[in-house]
């Protein structure tokens, strides 16, 4: 049994103000660009390159019997791996980003930490050592369905509080 998530940046709200940012930053330099090229490159090119970053960005989650693996692209590259042995317990709860870890994205402080894309629905990971990972997802009943199998097997608590 395994599940797979890809998430992508697909709020409406972030790509207006990605295009609006653009438009703020193309409308001012459209007197200067005909004699000045290299200035307004240098003007647009960063909100060119941030909105390529939204784009790209992407939270890929994988889970199965040997481990839970993430992949924030393209800030984490290759999956990190946290295995069930290092889980003391797991829920499926419903949380808030903005208020719990400021916001979407590798977010967190300590020993707290969220990777997540959109949505206000995550895997909450506590582990032997006291740290403990939010991961979000877009797929709730499926997540559930796969960890509720392997937590059974694992002989790990699985709690979901979405179901209350």
């Amino acid at each position: 049994m395994q599940f797979t998530e890809k998430q992508y940046f697909k709020q409406k709200w972030i790509w207006f103000m990605l295009f609006g940012v653009l438009a703020l930053s193309i409308i001012p330099i459209l007197n200067v660009a005909a004699t000045k090229p290299l200035a307004a490159l240098i003007c647009i090119l960063p909100v060119i390159l941030i909105m390529a970053l939204f784009f790209l960005m992407n939270l890929k989650t994988v889970i199965n019997q040997k481990s839970i693996n993430i992949q924030f692209y393209p800030f984490i590259r290759k999956p990190k791996a946290f295995l069930w042995e290092d889980i003391k317990k797991i829920e499926l709860t419903k949380y808030q980003p903005m208020v719990e870890y400021g916001g979407y994205g590798i977010r967190g402080l300590g020993d707290d930490k969220a990777y997540n894309i959109q949505g206000d629905i995550g895997l909450k990971l506590y582990f032997k050592d006291g740290k403990k990972l939010m991961l979000g997802t877009q797929k709730p009943n499926e997540i559930n369905k796969v960890v509720t199998e392997i937590c059974q097997t694992q002989k790990i608590p699985f709690h979901n509080s979405l179901t209350e």
